[in-house]
């Protein structure tokens, strides 16, 4: 009993139907809209398609700035799709906040529970796809650093 055990690993993919979801672009932001200067779009992208991983996508307009936030227990990566921006993080409680240079093609990996902020200060468009570890994103808004949360 114990060597079929392996057997069952291999074997489910191939017995439990699975389906592939797409999302379009368009459907995420029409292809001809922009943002107004200073604001801020988050797009879910595909949620609630696995119990592990959801993705959406923030777009930022010239000089505009993601609240600070934190995703509460899932884990983030942040891949920057086109622009330059800045990633701002903090380390933890009293610690000054880093900035990271972010440029089309950089990723960032962002634990749990850290505070953080995005920032555009160029005058293009930002674009960063964010994928965590949750079926669907979990985005605490923030007052400020280590503030409490916005309502």
């Amino acid at each position: 009993m114990a060597s079929l055990i392996p057997l069952i690993n291999d074997l489910l993919p191939m017995i439990v139907p699975s389906s592939v979801s797409i999302t379009k672009a368009n459907t995420l932001r029409a292809p001809d809209a922009t943002l107004p200067p200073g604001s801020a779009n988050e797009a879910d992208a595909v949620v609630s398609k696995s119990d592990r991983l959801c993705a959406s996508v923030l777009t930022l307009s010239a000089h505009a700035t993601s609240d600070i936030r934190h995703h509460g227990e899932q884990d983030t990566i942040v891949y920057m799709a086109s622009g330059t921006g800045l990633l701002l993080v903090s380390p933890g409680a009293g610690q000054d906040v880093k900035r990271h240079n972010m440029a089309a093609g950089d990723f960032a990996f962002i634990p749990s529970w850290t505070e953080h902020q995005m920032l555009n200060e160029s005058d293009q468009d930002t674009v960063w796809v964010i994928t965590r570890s949750g079926p669907q994103p979990v985005r605490v808004g923030l007052t400020d650093w280590g503030g409490d949360q916005a309502k």
